[in-house]
C-alpha cells in the first residue's frame, strides 16, 4: 500500500482483510474485543509491509471494539460475528434475532460506522494516508 487507498468498508473485508491478517502475523482472535488489550506493534525491526499491516490491523480492531453494542444497534456483534469469528450472515442474524431484511439494514449502519471510526483511529496511528474507508 503505497498510494492512498479509499474504498468502501465492505470492499476492504472482502478483498484486503485476509491478506493484511496474513502479513501482519496476527489472528482474528488476537482482534477479539476481549482481546484487544493484549494487541502490542512490534518494534522497528519488521519490515515496512509488516508494520503498515499490523496498524491497519490494529485500527480494525479498534474500531470493532469501540462499534456500538446496544439492543437497537448491535454493531459489534455484527462486525464481530461476521468479519472476526467468520461466521455466515444468517447466523448472526440469528444470534441478534432480527429479521432478514432489518439485518442488513443493520449489517449497512455497522460498516458504515466502522468506517468512520476506523479513519479516526487511521489518522490517530499515523496511516490515514495510506487508507481511507468510506
Amino acid at each position: 500500500m503505497s498510494d492512498k487507498t479509499v474504498m468502501d468498508a465492505k470492499t476492504f473485508f472482502k478483498t484486503y482483510f485476509d491478506r493484511l491478517i496474513r502479513i501482519s502475523g496476527y489472528s482474528f482472535a488476537d482482534l477479539m474485543p476481549t482481546n484487544i488489550n493484549n494487541l502490542q506493534l512490534r518494534d522497528n525491526g519488521y519490515s515496512n509491509e509488516i508494520k503498515q499491516a499490523e496498524r491497519v490491523i490494529h485500527c480494525v480492531a479498534k474500531a470493532i471494539n469501540d462499534s456500538k453494542s446496544e439492543p437497537r444497534k448491535p454493531y459489534k456483534a455484527i462486525l464481530t460475528g461476521v468479519y472476526l469469528k467468520n461466521e455466515l450472515n444468517w447466523e448472526v442474524r440469528n444470534e441478534i434475532g432480527y429479521s432478514n431484511t432489518r439485518y442488513y439494514v443493520l449489517k449497512k449502519q455497522a460498516l458504515e460506522e466502522f468506517a468512520e471510526r476506523f479513519n479516526y483511529y487511521a489518522v490517530q496511528e499515523g496511516i490515514s494516508s495510506l487508507i481511507e474507508l468510506s
